[in-house]
């Protein structure tokens, strides 16, 4: 197995990411999925209740409630895919659900073609907008102009073409007033969002500088303790040991195996001093908030990381792992023994946490989903299964393979 390369690490972080909020505050984004279904169910109620006050006017009435039954599946479609276990939103997910509520949109303008008497009261220009609105939650700003510039052009022409209408007026007016919702919506939306993202990033910067000086202070830390750790071993063994020594006067066949050991032991924490690594560390303090202390020693590790390929996770990948692991720790029903992560495949780095939890699926599924669709919103590929009690989660630099067969990336 080929080790990790400089090459590989940069690739990994630099992965460009979407200008999104779902991509830069992926958390963040999760508590607004509700407004997903309530913003598409208000376009479904206000569809039908505009339908209702065109009974007089429908041509076809069939036609109109095949409408109604395309946009609701527009809203469903938009409610499964921006759920936070399917992240991330794709760009295909969005021009089909924009297109589907612009053909319905389209098919009621075809149930009352030549009986329409306004274009104010049709439904087909709100139910575009309000999913529109939504859209810059995940898609990024240009993309979601775009589609609203098409959406806008589609619906202003049909309110042009119009001709049954009471008021008389330039075709180019029934177009704006057609339009116009789409549009304003639309960058409303785009608004809101490109602020967020704005300040996320700014947040990021001042935060990236922040810690780039506390870098030093952090490392001398890091020394401190370790040259703690080594006088508190020095103190709890060997000067008992060479007190001992002066106080006989002699050295005996014990005293030399016994000094052999200690010098081994002492060998030994120095070496996992200088070998711990951030995702050791991050596992062991999950596990100490939930045993009330640093977990017990033991002989085969909690992670199993050889090449060190935590390297390639940038720090928002960092952030989510460790709040995957503490709220992996935190599980009622989490065999502490059975916690373990190992990392593969330096070429395309590869993390695998194994637990044994003995809770009900569904919970499982509750506390740990939104982490792992945070992580596929941040450039990595992750899933995750339960089989009994046996809790599998992997998480991967993007191409990586499936990690069983069956296996479906969200």
């Amino acid at each position: 197995m080929s080790a990790l390369t400089p090459r590989t690490i940069v690739d990994a972080r630099s992965v460009p990411l979407e200008r999104t909020p779902q991509r830069l505050d992926p958390l963040g984004a999760q508590s607004a999925w509700l407004l997903v279904p309530l913003l598409g169910g208000l376009a479904v109620v206000y569809a039908a209740y505009s339908t209702f006050l065109h009974r007089d006017q429908l041509r076809d009435p069939a036609v109109a409630g095949v409408a109604i039954a395309v946009l609701a599946v527009a809203v469903l479609v938009a409610s499964v895919r921006s759920h936070p276990g399917f992240a991330p939103f794709g760009r295909w997910s969005h021009f089909c659900v924009i297109a589907v509520a612009v053909t319905a949109a389209c098919l009621f303008d075809s149930a009352v073609w030549g009986h329409n008497e306004r274009i104010q009261d049709d439904w087909g220009q709100i139910a575009v907008a309000l999913l529109l609105v939504v859209m810059p939650f995940y898609r990024p700003v240009g993309e979601v102009a775009g589609s609203a510039v098409v959406s806008a052009l589609v619906l202003g022409g049909l309110a042009a073409a119009q001709h049954s209408l009471v008021i008389a007026n330039d075709p180019l007016v029934y177009a704006t007033v057609a339009a116009t919702p789409v549009l304003a919506l639309a960058a409303g939306g785009a608004g809101y969002a490109w602020t967020i993202t704005g300040e996320t990033l700014r947040w990021r910067e001042v935060a990236r500088d922040g810690q780039e000086r506390l870098d030093g202070e952090l490392r001398q830390a890091a020394a401190r303790m370790i040259a703690q750790e080594r006088m508190t071993a020095l103190n709890a063994e060997a000067v008992p040991f060479l007190t001992g020594l002066l106080q006989r006067g002699q050295v005996t066949e014990d005293d030399v195996e016994d000094a052999r050991n200690i010098a081994d032991r002492l060998r030994g924490l120095s070496v996992q001093a200088v070998g711990k690594t951030w995702l050791a560390d991050t596992l062991d303090l999950a596990l100490g908030a939930r045993l009330g202390g640093p977990p017990a020693r033991q002989e085969a590790p909690r992670v199993d990381d050889p090449d060190r390929l935590e390297r390639v996770l940038t720090t928002d990948q960092r952030a989510i792992v460790g709040a995957l692991l503490s709220t992996v720790a935190g599980l009622p029903g989490l065999d502490p023994g059975r916690l373990t992560v190992s990392a593969t495949d330096p070429e395309r780095p590869t993390f695998l946490l194994r637990a044994r939890v003995e809770e009900p699926r569904g919970e499982v599924r509750r506390a740990l989903l939104p982490f792992v669709s945070a992580l596929n919103s941040v450039a990595m590929d992750a899933t995750m299964r339960q089989s009994g009690a046996e809790l599998t989660i992997r998480f991967a630099s993007p191409g990586a393979g499936l990690p069983y067969p069956g296996a479906r990336r969200r």
